[in-house]
C-alpha cells in the first residue's frame, strides 16, 4: 500500500519595513516530516502569475522535521506593490503531488516627499486685474507612479477653485521622480490676499507647502471729463466723467 505525506506547512514572511524605491526580500519556509525522497519544488505567484520556480530544493533535517526554504526579491518597490498578495506554494512530487500555499500581503511606505513652491513668497504687490501663477513641485523617490501621486490646493476662507477665474492644472510628471501643478488666477482680486497652500498624498504619506500673497496693489484708474461742444450762457450744462480701472475690484469707486 502507498504511504500518505502529511501535508507540510507553510509560513511566509516579509520585512516590517517595505520602503517604495527599495528592493524587498520574501521568505518561504516550509515545514514538513522527514523521509520524503520525491522532489520538493517551491513556486512564488503573485496575482496568478508565477514569478520564480525553484525545483528539487534541499531540505534541512532537524530532530523531528524537515525544513525547506526559499526566498523571492523584489528588486524595487512601486506604488503599485501596496497590497499585492505574494504567494508561495509547495509542491510535493509524490503521486498524487501534495500541496500547501502560504501568503503575505505587502504594506508599502513612501519617504516623505519634498514640496516646493514658487515664487517661494512672500508674493507681495501683484496687481489686482493682473494674472498670477502659484506653481507647485513634488520631488520624491523613484517607484512612485503617477497615478498615486494626488496634488490639491488650498486657500483662504471662501476660496474656490471655480475653473473659470481660479483653475488648477492636473497633476503632471517630470523628470528625476518630480510631479507639478499650478494654480492659475486669469485675474487677481482685492479678496485674494491670503495663505495658498500645496498639498501632496502618495498612498498614506502626505505633505504640504505654502505661499503668503499679501499688499495686492490697485492700479491707479485712468479718468476723463467730458463737456458738450456747445455751451451756452443760460442753459444747462452736462459733464461726463469716464473712470476706467481693471478687473477685481470688490469695495466700493
Amino acid at each position: 500500500e502507498s504511504l500518505t505525506v502529511p501535508t507540510p506547512t507553510v509560513s511566509v514572511t516579509a520585512p516590517n519595513t517595505q520602503t517604495v524605491g527599495q528592493s524587498l526580500t520574501l521568505e518561504c519556509n516550509v515545514t514538513s516530516v522527514r523521509g520524503i525522497t520525491s522532489g520538493v519544488d517551491i513556486v512564488w505567484s503573485s496575482g496568478g502569475t508565477v514569478v520564480q520556480r525553484t525545483n528539487d530544493t534541499t531540505a534541512t533535517v532537524l530532530d523531528n522535521s524537515a525544513v525547506y526554504a526559499d526566498t523571492y526579491t523584489i528588486s524595487q518597490l512601486s506604488t503599485s506593490d501596496e497590497g499585492r498578495v505574494y504567494q508561495c506554494e509547495v509542491v510535493i512530487n509524490t503521486s498524487p503531488p501534495v500541496m500547501a500555499t502560504g501568503s503575505v500581503t505587502l504594506d508599502v511606505t513612501v519617504p516623505n516627499p519634498t514640496v516646493t513652491i514658487s515664487p517661494s513668497g512672500p508674493i507681495q504687490g501683484a496687481m489686482v486685474g493682473s494674472p498670477q501663477v502659484i506653481n507647485c513641485t513634488v520631488s520624491t523617490v523613484s517607484g512612485v507612479e503617477s497615478s498615486s501621486v494626488m496634488i490639491s490646493w488650498m486657500g483662504p476662507g471662501g476660496f474656490t477653485i471655480d475653473n473659470t477665474r481660479i483653475t488648477a492644472s492636473p497633476t503632471t510628471s517630470g523628470d528625476n521622480n518630480t510631479y507639478t501643478s499650478s494654480l492659475q488666477f486669469t485675474y487677481l482680486m482685492e479678496g485674494d490676499e491670503g495663505t495658498y497652500m500645496c498639498n501632496v498624498m502618495i498612498l498614506d504619506t502626505s505633505g504640504s507647502a505654502s505661499v503668503e500673497l499679501e499688499s495686492l496693489t490697485v492700479p491707479t484708474p485712468s479718468v476723463s471729463v467730458t463737456a458738450p461742444n456747445t455751451q451756452t450762457v443760460g442753459q444747462s450744462l452736462t459733464l461726463e466723467c469716464s473712470v476706467t480701472s481693471v478687473r477685481g475690484i470688490t469695495g466700493r469707486v
